[in-house]
């Protein structure tokens, strides 16, 4: 996934704040381009992040990093 899919996908189930938080860490912390921007989506609407709460990189890939591998490994694709 490409870094303005990353954000497309933040955008598109509202949180375009987080995004902007979180943005540049997240992008060099992990590797993105393999990642299928629906499965992100996917994770961004099950979890509910509130906006003053404060969440920080690695503790949000830690969260995506167990989605993910709980989708490819039930096939939920």
């Amino acid at each position: 996934m490409t870094e303005s899919q990353l954000e497309a996908a933040f955008d598109a189930v509202g949180y375009s704040i987080l995004y902007e938080k979180l943005k540049y860490k997240i992008w060099v912390a992990f590797n993105w381009k393999e990642d299928d921007p629906d499965i992100l989506e996917r994770f961004l609407s099950a979890y509910a992040f509130e906006e003053d709460e404060e969440i920080h990189c690695n503790e949000f890939l830690f969260h995506y990093k167990i989605y993910k591998n709980i989708v490819e490994k039930n096939h939920w694709n």
